[in-house]
């Protein structure tokens, strides 16, 4: 059986808190981990913004080394104390350390580095770390930029652009820190799966069309070079154009910026909730040893998926997890989408 642990780990309100309620968001769309905590009135006094706050899974089942796992790190934004007829309480907004880099403004530039040399420099200014997964992976798999440059701006549009341009995603990992990956490319091995019968307590099917467009233009080079994507899938006449700034650009850059835009805003959604927060106590035992098993629903999963209600069977990949956890229950919303909406 799962237990949430929600720990302050800033001296000198370092410990446990007590907590009614937790919901913490993860998603490929944006960078930083969210968590929305509500804590009785009495705790108010042992947090505070800018406090670091990890949230844990207690689980006897998991092996000695990892009794514990992070499920997230944030910082906290906000705190807000109410009160009515019925309680006393406070309101935690959170984000991931992350979130000094996407606020802050600063002018700087690099020459001939490497999109993950970039990162991790701007990352090492507000002590965050980063790496590349495969953690395994000994060489750089990231491209060499010739110039990288922002003026009194955040320069995370232009990372996350610079990383799109190349295939990768940056997002925030468990302990605080970033990862740049690409996307999963093989279902996950510990089991994890969506299986209607079986994990499912409710769907939701979601077609969007709002950010939709017929016509994707993406400009360079000042506007001397182009690339334009039909989306034949949108019967209308409306148009998107995206002008992108940097160096050394070419049409293919251009073409697959184009491409991308339109498979991610054409993508219907799947949400699924599930109970818990992972893999069901059965499912950890046959694992035996957890150590170095991802245990929790996360983005970036690529998993087996059966919905004959949606005439969905086909291997997704998960970009969005919603945990949430009061003293009664867990459970996990997950948004399901088709692989090449992040390729």
């Amino acid at each position: 059986m799962s237990k949430v642990i929600i720990i302050n780990t800033t001296n000198p309100r370092r410990g446990e808190l007590l907590w009614r309620r937790v919901k913490v968001r993860k998603s490929l769309d944006d960078i930083c981990h969210t968590m929305e905590l509500e804590i009785p009135s009495s705790e108010r006094v042992n947090v505070r913004k800018h406090d670091r706050i990890e949230v844990r899974c207690y689980n006897p089942l998991f092996s000695e080394e990892v009794r514990k796992p992070l499920v997230t790190t944030v910082m906290v934004d906000e705190v807000t104390a109410s009160a009515d007829v019925s309680k006393h309480s406070a309101i935690v907004l959170g984000r991931s350390p992350a979130r000094d880099i996407i606020d802050s403004t600063w002018t700087d530039d690099y020459w001939m580095m490497t999109l993950a040399d970039i990162l991790k420099r701007i990352a090492e200014k507000f002590r965050i770390t980063s790496t590349w997964f495969p953690a395994d992976r000994v060489d750089d798999p990231t491209s060499t930029i010739g110039y990288f440059s922002w003026q009194n701006e955040s320069p995370w549009i232009k990372l996350l652009a610079e990383a799109a341009k190349q295939g990768f995603m940056i997002t925030s990992n468990q302990a605080g820190g970033l990862y740049i990956w690409k996307p999963a490319s093989s279902e996950r091995g510990e089991g994890f799966n969506i299986t209607e019968g079986t994990n499912i307590r409710a769907i939701e099917y979601r077609e969007n069309g709002a950010e939709q467009f017929h016509t994707y233009v993406v400009t360079g080079g000042g506007g001397l070079i182009s690339a334009t994507v039909p989306d034949d899938t949108c019967d209308t006449n409306r148009v998107l154009t995206i002008d992108l700034t940097g160096f050394g650009l070419t049409e293919a850059d251009l073409q697959r910026r184009a491409k991308t835009e339109m498979l991610r805003r054409r993508e219907n959604r799947a949400t699924v909730t599930v109970s818990g927060w992972g893999l069901t106590d059965s499912q950890i035992k046959r694992l035996g040893d957890t150590n170095r098993r991802e245990m929790f629903w996360s983005p970036n999963f690529l998993i087996p998926v059966s919905m004959p209600s949606l005439r969905l069977s086909d291997s997704l990949l998960i970009a969005e997890v919603e945990h949430e956890a009061d003293a009664e229950s867990m459970q996990s919303m997950i948004t399901l989408v088709r692989r090449e909406a992040y390729l």
